[in-house]
């Protein structure tokens, strides 16, 4: 009997891992349709299609994490390979800038939020194909965040320093405003503006600012339109993510947080960037952009050029 009722178990079992392929490959087959179509389709129903696709990757990384650890609130669900403390540590920071950055934005997600955590840097940078030199903290994507457990780079044994660090400079609220941009502009946003506002966001609530190399601003500014698509190639990471965040703060700064507002409202209607811009500002974006570097110049007391030696 004991046998019979095993054998019941590794059948079941086994039905449900075919089950979950099966489901698997159907949705990697909907996934590469709808990324076809969101290269088709007209810009009025694009943001549409993004949301499809965006679903369809967050059900892949749902099934594909099905077998790890499983934690759940009212608001995430946590998938883990590691400790049960460190994903606790992990489910607590989120909490502590989620409601946050919906009030911010005025964003009420509809499911819970995935989280995925990996437990080496090799395992994250491998669930995007990305090579081991790679040296992410978190990456949001598809509808989830993953992220690496705060003991894979936070060099202290003392729990409480670790959550003290992992609360101040860890990801979470980094993290958790691009899925909140991504949400409500369906994609429809260049890089530089979500990598700014994550920043900015994140400086606003747990005060944490990337390192600034010396001598940064002596290496020529990147061009706003070339820090869109190629932004993960521009060779001077520390410049790239510093003027997105200085660009965010330019606007801030002259036009107000209901500027940005207005620009995300208008992105969410799908309306391009350039004509979100225009009508949030009155500017076009290379207006406003020799704008900024006129303000940028006159806040760092020094001279600046655009960025020419690397094509970027």
């Amino acid at each position: 009997m004991a046998m019979k009722q095993l054998d019941n178990i590794q059948a079941s079992g086994t039905t449900a891992s075919h089950t979950a392929k099966l489901l698997s490959l159907l949705l990697a087959v909907l996934f590469m349709v709808s990324t076809f179509m969101l290269i088709r389709v007209p810009e009025s129903v694009r943001g549409y299609i993004y949301g499809v696709f965006r679903e369809i990757a967050r059900a892949q990384m749902l099934l594909r994490t099905h077998g790890w650890q499983h934690a759940e609130d009212e608001y995430l669900i946590i998938r883990y390979q590691g400790s049960k403390e460190e994903a606790e540590l992990v489910r607590e920071t989120t909490r502590l800038c989620y409601q946050r950055i919906c009030d911010d934005y005025n964003f009420t997600p509809v499911r819970k939020i995935p989280i995925v955590i990996y437990a080496s840097r090799e395992e994250l940078n491998a669930s995007f194909g990305w090579p081991a030199s790679e040296n992410a903290m978190g990456v949001y994507w598809g509808g989830v965040i993953r992220v690496l457990e705060p003991q894979v780079w936070i060099n202290e044994s003392d729990p409480e320093a670790v959550r003290h660090i992992f609360q101040q400079a860890g990801p979470m609220a980094h993290e958790m405003t691009h899925l909140v941009l991504d949400y409500l502009a369906q994609g429809n946003y260049p890089r530089w503006f979500t990598e700014g506002l994550a920043q900015y966001e994140e400086y606003k609530i747990t005060g944490f600012l990337f390192s600034q190399p010396e001598g940064i601003w002596d290496r020529g500014l990147y061009p706003l339109d070339k820090m869109d698509r190629n932004f993960d190639s521009l060779p001077d990471q520390a410049l790239a993510y510093k003027q997105s965040l200085l660009a965010v703060e330019y606007i801030v700064s002259v036009y107000g947080e209901d500027g940005l507002h207005r620009i995300i409202n208008n992105l969410a209607q799908g309306i391009s960037f350039q004509d979100s811009m225009i009508q949030a500002l009155g500017t076009a974006p290379k207006q406003f952009e020799s704008q900024w570097h006129a303000w940028l110049s006159r806040e760092l007391h020094q001279p600046l050029f655009i960025k020419r030696e690397d094509n970027a």
